[in-house]
């Protein structure tokens, strides 16, 4: 699977993601925080769909897509989580503080509060990886937890960005 990331200066970031059949899936994240998903079909340059979300939405769906169990929650407690739970992709540089250590060495949860769920490692994709597991240069992490959690994160890592 190849995965880009570009500035849209002004308007925010662009992901698009190559699939295995040749199609594309395009995400556009305006500044404001509403998300529109494009599928491409191979070959052709027009969208075959397009789907706008909210950002809240989006969060959703993102649950969704990652594979989190599913659990009833009650719809006040739901938009409680939902208010204070941030999912940030974090591309981690090669002189980060993080890079050449194990999460466990780098005490990530411990000193901001933050988790990673998931490391994406070129095409390969380490979910809920253990804490022996090694942060190398280049990797990009999913990481949850309130928006202070994530700036901690941010501030520790270093050369990291989002």
């Amino acid at each position: 699977m190849e995965f880009k990331e570009t500035d849209l200066p002004g308007v925010g970031k662009k992901y698009t993601v190559g699939l295995e059949n040749g199609d594309e899936l395009t995400l556009v994240i305006h500044n404001t925080g509403r998300r529109e998903l494009y599928v491409i079909e191979e070959d052709e340059e027009e969208p075959i769909c397009v789907i706008t979300l909210t950002e809240n939405e989006a969060k959703d769906l993102g649950f969704l897509l990652a594979g989190t169990t599913y659990q009833t929650v009650a719809t006040d407690k739901m938009e409680l989580i939902m208010k204070e739970m941030v999912m940030e992709w974090v591309k981690v540089g090669v002189s980060s503080f993080v890079a050449g250590k194990t999460i466990a060495q780098a005490e990530i949860r411990k000193k901001t509060g933050a988790s990673i769920i998931a490391i994406i490692r070129g095409e390969d994709m380490i979910a809920s990886p253990d804490p022996n597991t090694e942060i190398k240069g280049g990797d990009t992490l999913v990481v949850v937890g309130t928006r202070t959690h994530i700036n901690n994160f941010l501030e520790l890592c270093g050369d990291c960005s989002t």
